[in-house]
């Protein structure tokens, strides 16, 4: 049976975060039906090591969750070893996880599939229009990026693209000009539906551990409190109802948000979780009432939306983040820069209520998206 490799800077081991989660869910799946390697950075007291069926090689001398000059290095060198038997059906690079190796796996003979998150176009317009200085001055990178991107894009056999947004990034100027792009599927992030659906006894626990006043809706926002993420509008939210919004997620928000929930005079109804281990998410989505993304990024997919789905919970998005094809009314997309209509937009999907069925579309599944995987992988 011939293997496949994964490359990813990150998995949920170093960090919770939605690309981390992705990486790990699908080689969780993919080892199902054939052997799967992961490349990552380095863990702390752990080098090799099989976990949930799948081989982990963390790469030692490598900063933890982030690309390197290091990792570049030892990631071309690890791959090397893992192609030199022949054994190797496919290779996948998260993100831009395998830019250093991937003409050695098509040396091999091997499949080159690269899953694309978002694009340095999408990061770099992003930038520019949050008229924040530090993101400005930092756009300078995403440029950088761009040019790497160009030079190695057309070096894959596949690129999978998460979400449409993604997709038309990969397939449209400048990126679709400047670069003689392989074929570029639409892949979702897959959800482990096994995991994460409607669970009325989990819901019921979790709101009496956050003290949620009986008949108060739940507003819930799981993700990094990033100032690009917004989260400040859901905070708003709050003026002038009986809501409680629940934030699971930490980072360098959280002291802001906290300053302004108590200058709203709403500090008494914000639960502040921090980091929240993943296997706590699935009774987080089903105790809430609606799930929401105020995002001033341009979002391609994020599993924050899907996985609510999957819970029955219906979301709240903001304009900037890509629509799920599909979900009909369960996901809303709102002008988000305006807090009338973010209000009145919450306000109509509590009155609507949450689902006691997963409302997630056929396709978002696990199983079926890392199905597809495998064929792209040569492994199917």
């Amino acid at each position: 049976m011939r293997r496949v490799v994964v490359l990813t800077r990150g998995l949920p081991l170093h960090h919770a975060g939605g690309m981390e989660s992705v990486a790990w869910d699908l080689a969780r799946e993919l080892a199902r039906t054939a052997p799967v390697t992961v490349l990552t950075t380095s863990l702390p007291g752990r080098a090799e090591f099989e976990l949930d069926g799948v081989r982990v090689r963390a790469l030692p001398g490598t900063p933890p969750g982030r690309y390197s000059a290091a990792w570049w290095r030892g990631s071309r060198a690890a791959l090397a070893a893992e192609l030199s038997d022949g054994s190797v059906a496919g290779v996948l690079s998260v993100s831009a996880g395998a830019f250093s190796g991937v003409d050695l796996a098509a040396g091999r003979g091997a499949r080159t599939v690269l899953q694309a998150h978002g694009t340095s176009v999408m990061e770099l317009t992003s930038k520019l229009t949050s008229r924040r200085l530090r993101p400005v001055l930092s756009s300078v990178r995403n440029v950088h990026g761009l040019l790497r991107d160009v030079a190695t894009y057309r070096r894959f056999d596949t690129v999978a693209a998460i979400g449409p947004s993604v997709e038309r990034s990969l397939t449209r100027p400048p990126l679709g000009r400047l670069v003689a792009m392989p074929p570029v599927h639409l892949l979702p992030n897959g959800i482990d539906t096994a995991r994460f659906h409607p669970d009325p006894a989990a819901a019921a626990r979790v709101r009496r551990e956050l003290a949620v006043p009986e008949g108060s809706p739940l507003l819930l926002v799981a993700g990094r409190l990033h100032p690009q993420k917004r989260v400040d509008r859901s905070v708003q939210l709050l003026t002038g109802s009986g809501a409680v919004l629940v934030l699971a997620g930490d980072g360098p928000e959280r002291a802001p948000l906290q300053r302004l929930a108590a200058e709203l005079g709403v500090d008494d109804r914000v639960r502040f979780l921090g980091a929240v281990e993943r296997g706590r998410l699935p009774a987080l989505y089903a105790a809430a009432d609606v799930s929401l993304l105020t995002s001033q990024w341009r979002e391609g997919l994020p599993m924050a939306v899907l996985e609510s789905l999957a819970c029955g919970t219906p979301v709240v998005t903001s304009l900037t983040t890509a629509p799920v094809e599909g979900a009909g009314d369960a996901v809303t997309r709102a002008d988000a820069t305006s807090p009338r209509a973010l209000a009145a937009t919450v306000g109509d999907v509590l009155e609507r209520g949450r689902s006691t069925v997963p409302l997630l579309p056929p396709g978002y599944d696990l199983a079926s998206v890392a199905r597809r995987y495998a064929v792209l992988l040569g492994a199917g």
